[in-house]
C-alpha cells in the first residue's frame, strides 16, 4: 500500500503545506497510522479516496498547530513557501494558509476541496460522502466569513 500511494500523499501534503520536511513527516505520520489501526479504512470509499482525505485532515491540523504554537510562542512565522498554484503568488498562498488555519474543520475542508484543487460541489460531495447541495452551502458560508473577513480587517 505504502510503495502504490506514497508519493501521491506526499504530493497533496507538499501542495497544501509548501515544506519537503512538512510533507515527509505527514507521509510517515499517516502511514503509521494506519499500520497501527488498519481498521480507520472502512472500505467505504477507495484507498486513494480515503487517504486523499486523511492527508488534508493532516494539513489542515498541521497548520493549525503550526499557528496555534506561533500565537503561544508571540511570534509570525515568515517562512517563504511555495505557491499551491503555479500562477499565486507567496502573499496569496500565505493567505490561504492562513485563512485555512483560521476556519473551522468542515469549512476547511471544504475550502482546501473547492478553491484550492478546484474539484466540483458534486466531487466533493463523494468525497465527503453527502449531498451536493450540502456542499454548495458550505461553499456559501465560505464566501461569506471571507467577506466577513475582509470587511474586518477593512481594505488592502
Amino acid at each position: 500500500m505504502y510503495r502504490r500511494h506514497a508519493a501521491s500523499v506526499y504530493r497533496r501534503a507538499r501542495r497544501l503545506l509548501g515544506s519537503d520536511a512538512e510533507a515527509s513527516e505527514v507521509l510517515q505520520d499517516l502511514f503509521l497510522s494506519l499500520l497501527e489501526r488498519p481498521d480507520q479504512f472502512t472500505g467505504a470509499s477507495s484507498m486513494s479516496t480515503f487517504l486523499y482525505s486523511a492527508t488534508t485532515h493532516a494539513c489542515l491540523n498541521r497548520l493549525r498547530n503550526q499557528r496555534n504554537r506561533a500565537r503561544l510562542l508571540g511570534q509570525r512565522e515568515s517562512a517563504r513557501v511555495e505557491p499551491p498554484h503555479a500562477d499565486a503568488t507567496a502573499d496569496e498562498t500565505l493567505r490561504i494558509r492562513d485563512a485555512l488555519q483560521r476556519l473551522p474543520e468542515p469549512l476547511a475542508e471544504v475550502a482546501v476541496y473547492y478553491f484550492v484543487d478546484e474539484l466540483s460541489q458534486r466531487e466533493i460531495a463523494e468525497i465527503l460522502r453527502c449531498s451536493r447541495r450540502h456542499v454548495g452551502d458550505l461553499v456559501t458560508r465560505i464566501e461569506a466569513w471571507g467577506r466577513a473577513q475582509e470587511e474586518a480587517c477593512g481594505p488592502g
